[in-house]
């Protein structure tokens, strides 16, 4: 057997089969410190078994997995193993562009703290093979591990949202789609959000669906109106909004309308599932206040990897002159679309890394950019900036981009960030 991507999940799921006595090789590009490491595809390997990140579409198969499809050698999943030794677990699977991961803990948090057993892990940073036992296991699934997974199968799945995103692994928005879609069409019960017209239009006349607005929508099971979720289900005002400043934002509105309408699933009464809601603790680096110094305020939203994350952001501090960090590897998604509507309130837009060209052309004309070269000079130019302005400001970190280009992940990039705002004057 061979694992192929050695990061956090191909490493435990190799362990994992390594504990239940398999003769397991492994590959990896970059991690040459590896036990059983091998450099190509053993001859004596009858199964391969990937990590969620490793590609496998037809444009840009990594050579390892074609040399076993090549061969007819199965190519499974890391989740098709967590599924294979444990084929009686009851999951819940959460997929969408933006908020998987909040509305992943917030959905698990809400369970635990009402008895239920539950944990939580897949792309969300906790291997399968890591989560103790449980009853329930809310997963976080990538399009990666949709997209190449065999055994999917879900008690309950939602999908929050679609927008361009990972293009380069999936080739088109078509193949995105349909890899978000693989969740609803091996789950039991269906959440899907009334805005995501394509999933919409595909699913909302099937049977065991739940629909989600974030609007005032009255058409769909659950909505929101001057600021409180409506539930047709029940015909009652169930949760106000206005009260969780935990989860600041109309994106966080939608996250806990989902984990509302999944947890009351379990029968939970309202008043209890909003009392849970307020003592979630806010996953870091999404909209994470780090710091005020007199009236700017600094703000660290390294995890907004896309447009459509950064949208919400510039939403959430509607207002406010917002001094605006950008950068990184870009998604090449035009984020126009996205932030037309929040442009207005940005005063400066601060380029770092190697996405600088590409954002300082699509601003030109809009927005006053600087180039900084780097994030700790983007801090310190809208640091400045910011002071200077007569009522203050945010400066957000939103960058819209992937970290790989200076940072190792979002968390570094995120950490990076807080530390440089705690160490200004």
């Amino acid at each position: 057997m061979l694992v192929v991507g050695y990061g956090i999940s191909g490493k435990s799921c190799f362990v994992f089969l390594r504990h239940k006595g398999m003769n397991v090789f492994a590959y990896d590009d970059t991690n040459g410190n590896i036990p059983n490491r091998v450099t190509e595809l053993p001859g004596n390997v009858d199964l391969v078994v990937k990590s969620p990140s490793i590609p496998i579409m037809e444009h840009n198969r990594h050579p390892v997995i074609k040399q076993a499809y090549d061969k007819h050698i199965p190519v499974l999943s890391t989740f098709d193993i967590f599924r294979i030794y444990n084929p009686n677990a009851k999951i819940i699977a959460v997929t969408g562009t933006n908020g998987k991961s909040t509305t992943t803990a917030l959905i698990c948090h809400i369970l635990q703290k009402s008895g239920i057993s539950a944990e939580m892990g897949g792309n969300i940073g906790v291997s399968y093979f890591d989560m103790p036992k449980a009853d329930w296991y809310v997963l976080e699934m990538s399009s990666y591990e949709l997209a190449s997974s065999q055994y999917l199968d879900f008690e309950m799945a939602c999908i929050l949202n679609i927008e361009p995103d990972h293009l380069g692994f999936h080739e088109n928005f078509e193949n995105y789609v349909a890899a978000k879609h693989r969740a609803l069409d091996n789950a039991k019960l269906r959440f899907i959000s009334h805005e995501d017209t394509a999933t919409l239009d595909k699913y909302a006349s099937q049977n065991n669906v739940i629909t989600i607005s974030n609007e005032n929508i009255p058409s769909a099971d659950i909505y929101v109106r001057k600021n409180a979720i409506l539930n047709n289900l029940t015909e009652r005002i169930a949760i106000d909004l206005s009260g969780f400043t935990n989860l600041p934002g109309k994106h966080n509105h939608q996250n806990i309308e989902f984990a509302y309408a999944i947890c009351k699933q379990f029968g939970l009464p309202s008043r209890e599932i909003i009392n849970h809601i307020r003592s979630f603790m806010p996953l870091p680096h999404r909209l994470n206040i780090t710091r005020h110094i007199k009236n700017v305020t600094f703000v660290n939203d390294s995890k907004a990897t896309n447009p459509g994350s950064s949208a919400r952001a510039l939403a959430t501090f509607a207002g406010r002159n917002i001094f605006w960090l950008v950068g990184g590897r870009s998604k090449k998604v035009d984020p126009m679309i996205y932030i037309k509507d929040y442009i207005a309130e940005v005063q400066k837009v601060y380029l770092f890394g190697e996405s600088m060209d590409e954002f300082d052309a699509i601003f030109k004309g809009i927005k006053t950019t600087v180039r900084c070269e780097t994030m700790e000079k983007a801090l310190q130019m809208a640091y400045r900036d910011a002071k200077q302005a007569q009522q203050g400001g945010v400066v957000l970190l939103s960058p819209m981009c992937a970290s790989f280009d200076q940072f190792k992940s979002f968390e570094q990039r995120g950490d990076e960030f807080v530390r440089m705002v705690r160490e200004l004057e």
